[in-house]
């Protein structure tokens, strides 16, 4: 069962997956509100997020930021359907636009994004060095990488997590393979998990 819940963390599909879908907005609302109040919005800014979930974190922005368009990935045919139906008025407008794919298999084509942020994306990467390549050709000079993740010790103690699904990261390998990709500036603080941001 905790097994087949980290499964579904990382991808949710079928009944599971719409009641983790439900877990998920619970759980990461108050991580969401933090992570966007970082990214210090601007008017007319471009933003993509890598595993937007149910959509709630571009719900949240899209609300509440009107000039601003925001795109997004995300692997799990499910999470791409929640999103879309709860996005649906910004998708009309064309203020959100969502892809279905593998972040590091799908070819984007659009580039020079003010920002780009996941949240609990990071222990499904077998290799951070691909997808930290690939963010930073995305971004416009001077963009920014936000990230959320749990910590390495947290996610030990969590019973669902195990280590063929969850990558369990340390805060300095995460700064260490920012800093290989080509980000010039990191910084992070620890609030029930650590808030990353690094500067192309």
């Amino acid at each position: 069962m905790l097994r087949s819940l980290g499964l579904q963390l990382r991808k949710p599909s079928g009944l599971f997956g719409k009641i983790v879908s439900a877990m998920l907005i619970k759980w990461n609302r108050n991580r969401y509100e933090i992570l966007i109040n970082d990214l210090k919005i601007q008017p007319n800014d471009k933003l993509f997020e890598i595993g937007y979930g149910p959509g709630l974190g571009i719900n949240l922005i899209s609300k509440e930021y009107e000039s601003c368009q925001v795109y997004g990935i995300d692997f799990s045919e499910l999470m791409y359907l929640k999103a879309t139906k709860r996005n649906k008025q910004f998708i009309v407008s064309n203020r959100v636009k969502l892809m279905f794919g593998d972040f590091l298999e799908t070819e984007i084509g659009i580039r020079d994004f003010d920002k780009v942020f996941c949240l609990n994306v990071v222990y499904f990467w077998d290799n951070l060095q691909k997808p930290f390549e690939k963010v930073i050709s995305l971004l416009k000079d001077d963009g920014l990488f936000y990230i959320y993740m749990d910590s390495k010790e947290d996610l030990s103690k969590a019973t669902f997590a195990e280590d063929d699904i969850f990558n369990k990261y340390t805060i300095e390998q995460v700064h260490d393979a920012l800093k290989l990709a080509g980000f010039k500036e990191i910084d992070y603080y620890f609030d029930n998990g650590y808030f990353v941001k690094a500067k192309k």
